[in-house]
């Protein structure tokens, strides 16, 4: 039996543990070898620029609306350079709801005259104006019920709606003021959603009595200022159009709303998949569900009328639940990424604005979500839409060429544009699922903002940085980026 030495022994006993730890190692570079093998590699997505073909010229404005925040967003120069720094072009408000700047605390029946204190109405259409914007106001709402008149004005028992002499007073009141004091105001809507009135599939005789009211409101109010532009927000539904043609006066442009989900859960509510299908196609084109898509209305009103109508969207979220709580998706990336294929649509379909519902509403709205805004009133933080709109409003401008671009996924949507010699690429995921993209087309540096799932909602913030064109992009799940680089175009 050989006896071994200490130092003997000493170097056995190191060896031994080198030899588990390389053995250890080769097994975990074995595994990991095994398992990048077997892992599937990213889904690749190719967007391709050609800044050499214009596919069209930009009409599209990013837009807003004040519900109950007006009075805080007017008071507050915070809020207001928000709005401002977002670019907004037109901002709308209500004038009847309980908590609207009503100016009409009394309207007489017999003298047709009404009590009006104008100082909420005119201080808040001064604000709008002084971030560059163009207010747009709605007169009356919903089903025209005595709960939304101002106080005293009499509804016909025959009609369920105001007389229309009184109706038409009223509102060519609203536009005397205005030419008064010398400020523009030019779009109004004669009432909102009317369809609370006279039903989703449009009862004719109820919509007869609406179109004389409408007729009667819209002759008073241009026989004191013939510029004004006028509309009502259901124009689009097949059957009111299809009546309108034939018995309505001219409206100035088209409009409607857009609600793509109308519960919280169960019926009326979609999934997320469902949701970003209806952000590209609901109103945007024609359905089997009644209305008319903003081409063929468009073409429509030019046949029988001769004028190629502009296009508003003066009410926009994702969501239009609120009795038990707001969609808690509203704010989030899937909101930004529903924002973001509503505007691209909006920019595509040649709308000259879409006005998102609304600007501001706190976090703590209810349990289930945090109201419809995209600004946090809580502490004056943006949520995730407001980037979207933010981008578009600072960098898309009315008259900017749009160039070709494409997608080889549907899982990726993109859009170009060239705004002040720059060429500017929005590309958004739409699927919660990881995506390497290549963008060709694009030359040099590449500057990028980006938002993404990797930051919290409640405390969203804008990436940027740049990189080398051919470099791939990762898309982690829901994105919204927009790429920058410079052109001599």
């Amino acid at each position: 039996m050989i006896s071994l030495g200490y130092d003997a022994l000493k170097f056995k006993k190191v060896f031994g543990v080198i030899y588990a730890v390389y053995l250890f190692l080769s097994l975990v570079v074995s595994m990991m070898f095994v398992s990048s093998v077997s892992r599937s590699p990213l889904p690749q997505v190719e967007v391709t620029v050609d800044s050499g073909k214009v596919t069209g010229v930009n009409n599209f404005s990013v837009a807003v609306m004040l519900d109950y925040e007006w009075e805080r967003w007017r008071d507050s120069s915070t809020l207001r350079r928000l709005a401002e720094d977002a670019g907004f072009k037109l901002v709308a408000f209500y004038t009847w709801k309980g908590n609207s700047p009503r100016a009409c605390s009394y309207w007489s029946e017999s003298t047709k005259k009404g009590t009006f204190d104008w100082r909420d109405a005119d201080s808040l259409v001064r604000r709008i104006l002084e971030i560059g914007a163009v207010p747009l106001l709605s007169l009356g709402g919903y089903d025209l019920s005595s709960q939304y008149l101002p106080l005293g004005m009499a509804t016909n028992p025959s009609t369920s709606l105001p007389y229309p002499d009184s109706w038409a007073t009223y509102c060519a009141e609203w536009v005397k003021h205005f030419e008064a004091v010398r400020l523009p105001v030019k779009y109004y809507l004669i009432t909102s959603e009317p369809f609370f009135y006279f039903g989703w599939t449009a009862d004719l005789t109820k919509l007869r009595y609406y179109v004389e009211l409408w007729n009667a409101a819209a002759r008073a109010m241009r026989a004191v200022d013939p510029g004004i532009l006028l509309s009502q927000d259901f124009i689009t539904a097949k059957r009111v159009l299809d009546y309108w043609l034939n018995y309505g006066d001219d409206v100035d442009f088209l409009d409607f709303h857009k609600y793509d989900s109308y519960a919280v859960d169960g019926v009326g509510c979609c999934s997320d998949a469902e949701l970003l299908r209806r952000a590209e196609t609901t109103r945007f084109v024609t359905t089997s569900g009644g209305t008319y898509g903003v081409d063929e209305a468009r073409q429509k009103w030019f046949n029988t009328r001769g004028k190629l109508l502009p296009v508003i969207d003066s009410e926009c979220n994702l969501n239009s639940a609120w009795r038990d709580g707001t969609d808690p998706r509203i704010q989030k990336m899937i909101g930004a990424v529903w924002t973001a294929l509503v505007l691209r649509m909006s920019i595509l379909k040649g709308l000259d604005y879409s006005a998102y519902f609304s600007f501001g509403s706190y976090a703590r709205y209810t349990q289930t979500g945090n109201g419809f805004g995209m600004i946090n009133l809580d502490n004056n933080r943006p949520w995730y839409p407001y980037y979207v709109h933010q981008w578009l409003g600072n960098n898309l401008n009315v008259g900017d060429l749009l160039v070709e671009c494409t997608s080889s996924s549907d899982d990726v949507r993109s859009l170009a544009w060239i705004n002040n010699k720059k060429l500017n690429v929005l590309t958004i995921c739409k699927v919660d699922q990881s995506r390497r993209v290549s963008i060709h087309g694009v030359q040099g540096q590449i500057k990028y903002y980006k938002i993404d799932d990797t930051i919290s909602y409640s405390t969203a913030q804008v990436q940027t940085g740049t990189i080398n064109s051919g470099t791939p992009l990762h898309l982690n799940g829901y994105t919204v980026i927009l790429l920058q680089s410079d052109t001599s175009t």
